[in-house]
């Protein structure tokens, strides 16, 4: 929802990315991008993209928000650009973003955000210029859901592709482990190349949600490149399994808990 662009802030002399959205978009679209803004500011987080200024333009009534300006892309184009190549993204490359977003993640959880939209393409990664290490940003609250207020849900908030069991039912209590099998169902994509229902891509909503909710995709390791080694394949099935669990109180309890096993079962490679 809304354009990015590269623009420069004349007063704080920096370059900011400044989104904007039409002003006849629904009036549900423009407070979800006024909702993604006035979240995203809470957080101070080096793996949270910073959102710096949210406003009008009294002239055209477009809306706009600037955040941090990061060369680089999202996951999801990393993705599908190493499938296009017949490749594999490297499992240390994999660490190293999981191990940031994670993060993130249990930061969020601690302030009491659910982020509910968990995917590659809300996974922005650059290079920090002074050290050239591949930095990885959470980005997207439009959707956040502040424990603090109400906690059912009420409308299908989120991705289809990534999204809880829970998430599904409308009505139904969502806390932070929706963040945690949506990270699991990005993991699997990022380490396969695959979204875990690609067979239901393109077919009804209500059979990729029920799938959600009753079944399980193939094990990421019969995706695996064959050089990867079994004990990693394996522990990568193990953690999947767990974070992607039907009932939430069978996933892993906290982001940080999922990062140090994932962290431990990739450092094997």
């Amino acid at each position: 929802m809304g354009r990015v662009y590269q623009a420069h802030d004349p007063v704080l002399l920096r370059d900011v990315a400044l989104k904007v959205v039409k002003p006849n978009i629904p009036e549900s679209e423009r407070r979800r991008f006024r909702r993604e803004a006035i979240v995203g500011a809470r957080f101070s987080y080096p793996s949270i993209v910073r959102i710096f200024d949210l406003g009008v333009c009294q002239r055209s009534e477009v809306e706009w928000f600037t955040m941090e300006y990061l060369p680089g892309t999202d996951m999801a184009k990393i993705v599908d650009r190493a499938e296009a190549r017949g490749a594999h993204l490297p499992l240390s490359a994999v660490a190293d973003v999981f191990r940031q977003v994670l993060a993130a993640l249990h930061y969020c959880h601690e302030c009491r955000i659910v982020h509910r939209d968990v995917k590659p393409a809300n996974i922005f990664v650059t290079r920090d210029p002074n050290t050239r290490f591949m930095t990885s940003k959470l980005l997207d609250f439009g959707v956040a859901l502040d424990l603090d207020g109400p906690t059912k849900t009420e409308l299908l908030c989120g991705d289809p592709n990534y999204m809880a069991p829970e998430q599904t039912r409308f009505g139904a209590t969502v806390d932070p482990r929706a963040d945690i099998y949506a990270a699991g169902m990005t993991l699997y994509e990022v380490v396969t190349g695959r979204l875990p229902f690609e067979e239901l891509v393109d077919a009804p909503l209500d059979q990729l949600l029920l799938a959600q909710r009753e079944s399980m995709p193939l094990p990421p390791s019969l995706l695996l490149p064959e050089d990867v080694p079994e004990v990693v394949a394996k522990g990568l099935d193990r953690v999947f399994e767990r974070a992607c669990a039907k009932d939430p109180e069978l996933r892993f309890q906290s982001a940080i808990e999922m990062q140090e096993v994932l962290l431990a079962v990739l450092s094997l490679a």
